[in-house]
């Protein structure tokens, strides 16, 4: 391995940030508001989708250029070159060989984001959980009762389920549960 990087690598897991430059590559200021402002618009999260779905499991891009991109997303070549430096900048979005696929940061952002949209989706048995929660006595809901609404609703969305379960403190039951 090339000692510049060798020393980046030993530097990232020891936490020596000696050589920042090569750590932080431009992304200083980098915060949760930029990077949401980044892709909040409708337009801004078409383009930043597109790219992810457009790319395959090794990163490589399949599908058209810029030019479709921009009359698929109806967008102005300002509008579009705009945030795709936007997404450059906060290291969302790389550009290899001429073109534009998903840093590892941008596919963790994409992901996190995908399960916004399952959330938003799944909102009202959210509100049906709190609703059943709220009208129950002070003693609350039988564990096991409550682990059967949370399964019948929330199905096969284990990240959402785990947060429920987790909520009272309800871990070693669940477990055994969900185990069953």
């Amino acid at each position: 391995m090339h000692s510049g990087i060798q020393k980046t690598v030993n530097g990232l897991f020891n936490g020596d940030y000696t050589n920042k430059s090569c750590v932080n590559s431009g992304l200083d200021g980098l915060s949760r508001a930029k990077v949401l402002s980044a892709i909040a618009d409708d337009k801004s999260w078409s383009l930043f989708s597109t790219i992810a779905m457009s790319s395959d499991s090794n990163g490589h891009q399949s599908g058209s250029g810029s030019r479709i991109l921009l009359s698929k997303l109806n967008l102005t070549r300002k509008q579009y070159y705009q945030r795709i430096n936007r997404f450059t900048s906060l290291g969302l979005v790389k550009r290899k060989n001429g073109r534009y696929r998903l840093s590892s940061f941008g596919m963790i952002i994409y992901e996190i984001q995908k399960t916004i949209e399952i959330a938003i989706q799944y909102q009202w048995k959210f509100v049906a959980l709190d609703s059943l929660e709220s009208s129950l006595s002070a003693e609350g809901m039988p564990v096991e009762d409550r682990i059967k609404i949370i399964n019948a609703l929330l199905g096969d969305h284990d990240e959402f389920k785990s947060i429920f379960l987790n909520r009272n403190d309800n871990n070693a039951r669940i477990m055994n549960t969900n185990n069953q």
